[in-house]
């Protein structure tokens, strides 16, 4: 039996969404990701074994793997990447003293922090690069993406509460200007047009908030977590992208794009623009929901 080895650890979106890969790997999967990132994978019907970064098995530098595949682009995770015996590496490794990554895996590591093109190339071919994210990292393995959805195990979902659509305003840290000003003024919106509105907030853990997820018939949102974890819970989407690539997004049929006349202006920026977040009208975005709506009940 074939064993593989994945390393990604975070963003915990992009965990999410790598997990599209499981569906056409076979034997065994071992899979190394963040503990925080854990509540993402476990109990995943595809991973043979789940690891962390924070506690790992020695193990596995003992093992045999036919394929590491890393698609971080850190040190440790480089590191890792190099130090167990495996046949085939896919993706980053550590060379000598420096992170480096195979041929396969140039699409994606040529728009990446540690590109060999260096930053500015790099964001170029970020931007013009029409593959979703899926597309690139199948072609890694010579393989063709054709659809394949994500998987994630939640137990017990709730049951999914008709006409109720929640709204994810929050934006992390690191990409502050994912946020959209006028969450507050669709809601009110939807909720005249006989929409139920739920307004996701922080919570203990992340297994509640996917289940205030799940509960949900629509998701309004930025390019956040969660607009992945909607997708994978087979929710109709909408999603707001202001700084972001959204080609790099595949819509799996239920994913209506929202995307600002600013996105390449203010292009992965760390800083906060007001011009940014303003670009996008909301009756932009209402339309896109109750076009969403209109569909749905036709097909019911």
């Amino acid at each position: 039996m074939s064993k593989t080895l994945i390393v990604k650890l975070g963003a915990l979106g992009d965990v999410l969404r790598t997990t599209a890969l499981l569906r056409v790997l076979e034997g065994q999967v071992t899979w190394v990701t963040s503990a925080k990132a854990v509540p993402l994978l476990s109990g995943n019907p595809f991973i043979h074994r789940l690891l962390t970064m924070e506690r790992l098995d020695g193990c596995i530098f003992a093992e045999d793997f036919d394929r590491v595949i890393n698609l971080e682009d850190e040190a440790d995770a480089a590191r890792l990447a190099s130090r167990v015996r495996a046949r085939e590496r896919l993706g980053a490794f550590w060379d000598g003293n420096q992170i480096a990554y195979n041929e396969a895996s140039r699409e994606w590591f040529d728009m990446s922090l540690i590109s060999r093109l260096g930053k500015t190339r790099a964001d170029r071919l970020k931007m013009e690069n029409r593959k979703t994210y899926q597309e690139l990292i199948f072609g890694m393995l010579g393989q063709r993406f054709s659809g394949e959805e994500y998987v994630l195990n939640l137990p017990n979902p709730p049951r999914e509460t008709p006409g109720l659509i929640g709204l994810e305003s929050r934006a992390g840290n690191v990409w502050p200007m994912k946020q959209w000003n006028y969450y507050p003024q669709l809601g009110r919106e939807l909720q005249d047009a006989g929409f139920t509105i739920k307004v996701f907030v922080e919570r203990p853990s992340l297994e509640e908030y996917m289940r205030d997820i799940a509960e949900c018939e629509y998701v309004v949102c930025g390019d956040t977590l969660a607009m992945h974890v909607a997708l994978a819970l087979r929710k109709k989407v909408v999603a707001i992208f202001t700084c972001t690539a959204p080609q790099e997004i595949y819509d799996y049929g239920r994913l209506t794009k929202v995307v600002s006349p600013l996105w390449k202006k203010y292009f992965y920026s760390r800083t906060v623009a007001s011009e940014a977040a303003d670009a996008i009208p909301v009756s932009e975005v209402l339309n896109a929901v109750l076009a969403q709506a209109t569909r749905g009940r036709g097909q019911r």
